[in-house]
């Protein structure tokens, strides 16, 4: 079956409500689990970096929960396309709705303080809740229950150790995960996209269909995830909006719980709105961040985070003929620098 790529006949993929007909995964969609990730960003702190007019009214889909329905609403386009019985529809498709249920309030940006501190992660939390811990892991269990689904198949979709012939949507360089997030990032941050249609499932399409991939839009997929890292994630502005949540955390620490990270934003807002407060100075201006920083918490400048640096590129000599030519021709490597608050800022503020 051959897939229409013209964003314009599939209907506005930005603005489409994610609806399920499988009374599985409307169940999961609508499970404590997934819904908490509603009032998780997507990025963390930056998603309070300034990105003009279109930051605003971007919100409403720029969370944890939309960028999961949107990776599933992927998976389950495959398995249509491909015709694929129920069992491995569910697999793949739930898999896409689950596999950001650990993340904790602001995201990746304190991931590494929880982690460093309490040995807590998005990947712990998420197999802790998927294999039946706590209220919310139980729901889930008992949902996979009723439905007979394999919670360990799902796991290892998740993981990327599944060995079954469509492990390649979630484990390739390029993968149902990285088609919602890179576009949701870049259609959120950019006030003029370079790309006319940046929709998700023309990527998609292109890797589909009787090994006949489109290579010219894959390439333009992987320049995009490129910008996206360095020129958003891995800018000035996204390292200061990490590094002041992260000093803030290590600098308060002792306010702080493990518990913390299965709370949602505005439950970290109430407990701690210095942090918050900090993040909107800078978002209005950095000399204010600058300011109130050295007033109140000058130990805040001198905190220096290791702040990785990614580079992608395509090795065009690879011909894309099966889907493990894909780990071939997208090649990613990724470095690691230490960065200071106050050069930053300094840097910001010339």
């Amino acid at each position: 079956m051959q897939y229409n790529t013209n964003s314009s006949a599939l209907g506005d993929y930005w603005t489409q409500t994610f609806e399920f007909d499988d009374p599985f995964l409307s169940r999961l969609s609508s499970s404590d689990a997934v819904t908490r990730l509603k009032d998780i960003g997507f990025l963390g702190a930056i998603d309070y970096v300034r990105f003009g007019e279109q930051r605003e009214e971007s919100r409403q889909y720029y969370n944890r929960y939309e960028h999961s329905l949107g990776v599933a609403s992927l998976a389950e386009m495959y398995s249509r396309i491909k015709e694929l019985p129920e069992h491995d529809s569910r697999v793949l498709t739930s898999a896409g709705l689950l596999h950001d249920i650990g993340h904790g309030p602001l995201s990746h940006t304190l991931e590494p303080i929880f982690k460093t501190n309490y040995g807590v992660s998005h990947h712990k939390v998420g197999r802790d809740i998927l294999f039946g811990q706590g209220e919310i892991g139980a729901e889930v269990a008992k949902i996979f229950s009723e439905y007979k689904v394999d919670i360990d198949e799902v796991v290892a979709m998740i993981e990327g150790e599944h060995d079954g012939s469509h492990a390649f949507l979630f484990s390739s360089p390029i993968n149902v995960d990285t088609l919602d997030g890179i576009c949701r990032a870049k259609k959120f941050a950019d006030v003029e996209p370079n790309y006319d249609q940046l929709d998700p499932r023309r990527y998609l399409a292109a890797m589909l269909g009787n090994d006949d991939y489109s290579t010219e839009v894959l390439d333009e997929f992987w320049i995009i995830k490129h910008e996206v890292y360095n020129k958003i994630i891995y800018s000035c502005d996204g390292l200061l909006f990490d590094g002041l949540a992260q000093a803030y955390m290590h600098q308060k620490l002792d306010k702080f719980s493990a518990e913390d990270f299965t709370t949602t934003e505005s439950t970290l807002r109430e407990s701690h709105p210095e942090l918050f407060e900090i993040l909107n100075f800078a978002n209005d201006s950095f000399k204010s961040a600058f300011n109130y920083i050295k007033s109140k918490i000058p130990e805040l400048l001198n905190y220096t985070h290791r702040a990785p640096t990614r580079e992608f590129r395509v090795e065009v000599n690879i011909e894309i003929k099966r889907p493990n030519d894909l780990k071939d021709r997208y090649v990613q490597t990724k470095a690691f620098r230490d960065v200071n608050i106050a050069d930053l800022l300094a840097e910001e503020l010339h």
